[in-house]
């Protein structure tokens, strides 16, 4: 029987760097698994315990700009 306390964590597989975000629900019986990472098939994380994680999502980022500020343009 779960109860409800749920959190969301984030987690970064250590292959290709790809951001997840999954759901930690607390259990009174002890749960094990593991989840993939659905880019390079890489362990992103597993666990053993009084929990479980589900609702695996890949976390959207914006991607970094480079450039150059331009100061004193009057645009």
């Amino acid at each position: 029987m779960a109860n409800t306390i749920w959190t969301i964590e984030e987690f970064t597989c250590p292959g290709c760097s790809m951001s997840y975000s999954a759901t930690r629900e607390e259990h009174t019986e002890p749960h094990a698994g593991s989840f993939k990472c659905s880019v390079c098939s890489g362990v992103v994380h597993s666990w053993s315990g009084k929990h479980h994680f589900f609702g695996w999502q890949a976390v959207k980022s914006k991607p970094p700009v480079f450039g150059r500020r331009w100061a004193g343009v009057g645009w």
